[in-house]
């Protein structure tokens, strides 16, 4: 794997060595609303570090299933998404999952001028969530790491899973930043090495050029690639057809929240929840605002400044800032409807997870065009221009045929997280039956 370092211009890595002080004892201190919440969140589970006294009660692995070790792209504290959805069922399942907090040192309170050691951290009963500090604490979609920083991230992960007298290891990693440290692990635990490809990294702009051109050669030394949209899937085994034969499709979930106990509100609500950043389709909600002055727009999450400037003006748009997890099924019940506007390069490779959430509720969706959701037909009305979106989200709200809204209901039941987790489940032993791997 290329040195995540020796590309960068002198100017970047000058920045990335002062940042851990600067952080700390200036930024920090002054802006204390600027250091992220899941910072501090990450240490109020229990806790045992390296070298230190045993004060974890780990449960032994499951009998006749391997451990799972996930390095994922999103942090457990910030955002409950795909990796953290999938390690939480899989735990319920009764695999140990071990989660790698992928801020590498940046969320330990101590700098680098002091000694840190790994550490563990139990968020379940079969859920653990795993530090591991670098010195430099590399943001992990600004580059690749160091061969050095590669193996410090293995010997934490390491160190963890001889903690809890783990006897075999399947890893799943979701962004190419992990690849070295992944193979290493895969090299000492003997398990298998799945690449969990869920988004179109190129769509991101706060993604490494580096980190997207990696992409292929993290899936060509996986033993399973595992794909959330049939886009995905297909644009990559067309590129990398030797993959076609180590591929699976397993597509976002629906959480398992209690049934809602009434029908869809009355009131004109068209709502929107999750990140609103460059692929957020600002013109299409600015056009229905216009034509649907009636219509109160509730997005939750937090704005770019595009965004803001373009609907803050609206007197019937609300921006509601980013909501709680435990508050979001209570945010979705006021929603008449759901809205999905995306656009750009993301659209054609997504399987939206807030199509899934919205079904839950049996909310018609007024979306973007994205191929992911042509198989719910007249489930979802989709939109090519802003001017038909605004259209698409005044037909959803005159919607009320109660089969169509039994029907989202049904798809969500049929796709919820711990339905994927068992897919995941049958498809990690499936490989592990046909490459004869056991447990040792």
């Amino acid at each position: 794997m290329p040195d995540g370092n020796r590309r960068r211009n002198p100017l970047e890595r000058w920045r990335e060595r002062i940042r851990p002080y600067y952080l700390r004892a200036i930024y920090f201190p002054l802006y204390p609303a600027g250091k992220p919440p899941e910072f501090d969140r990450c240490w109020q589970p229990p806790h045992e570090f390296a070298g230190g006294p045993a004060r974890l009660d780990i449960p032994p692995p499951h009998r006749a299933w391997p451990d799972v070790v996930i390095l994922p792209m999103t942090d457990w504290h910030h955002r409950l998404q795909r990796s953290q959805q999938l390690a939480r069922h899989l735990a319920a399942l009764g695999h140990r999952c071990f989660l790698l907090n992928p801020h590498l040192g940046r969320e330990y309170p101590a700098a680098p001028w002091r000694a840190r050691r790994p550490a563990l951290a139990q968020l379940d009963e079969r859920l653990f969530e795993v530090h591991a500090p670098l010195p430099r604490e590399p943001v992990f979609h600004h580059r690749l790491l160091a061969p050095a920083e590669s193996r410090a991230v293995f010997e934490a992960l390491d160190w963890a899973l001889q903690r809890a007298a783990a006897s075999q290891a399947d890893i799943l990693f979701a962004l190419p930043t992990w690849t070295a440290a992944a193979q290493a692990l895969r090299q000492a635990w003997g398990g298998l090495l799945a690449y969990d490809c869920h988004d179109w990294l190129a769509g991101f702009s706060n993604m490494a050029p580096e980190i997207t051109r990696a992409e292929p050669e993290a899936m060509s030394a996986a033993d399973l690639v595992i794909f959330s949209a049939a886009g995905l899937q297909e644009h990559f085994c067309s590129a990398l057809p030797d993959i076609r034969p180590r591929c699976a499709l397993i597509r976002n979930g629906a959480p398992d929240w209690p049934e809602p106990s009434s029908g869809r509100t009355r009131e004109p609500v068209a709502g929107y929840l999750g990140a609103i950043e460059d692929w957020f389709w600002t013109e299409a909600v600015e056009a229905a605002a216009r034509a649907l002055p009636d219509v109160r727009f509730v997005l939750a999450g937090k704005p770019s400044e595009h965004v803001r400037r373009t609907l803050s003006s609206f007197a019937n748009v609300v921006l509601a800032g980013e909501i709680p997890h435990r508050e979001v099924p209570g945010l979705l019940g006021g929603f008449r409807i759901g809205l999905i506007p995306f656009r750009g390069e993301l659209a054609p490779f997504t399987d939206p997870l807030k199509v899934y959430e919205y079904f839950h509720f049996g909310l018609p969706v007024a979306a973007g065009r994205m191929r992911e959701l042509d198989r719910f037909a007249s489930l979802v009305y989709q939109a090519a221009t802003p001017e038909e979106f605004a259209r698409a989200v005044a037909a959803a709200l005159r919607e009320e045929d109660q089969e169509l809204e039994a029907a989202r209901r049904r798809e969500a039941r049929a796709s919820t997280w711990s339905r994927r987790a068992e897919q995941l489940h049958a498809v990690l032993m499936e490989r592990r039956a046909r490459s004869g791997a056991r447990l040792s």
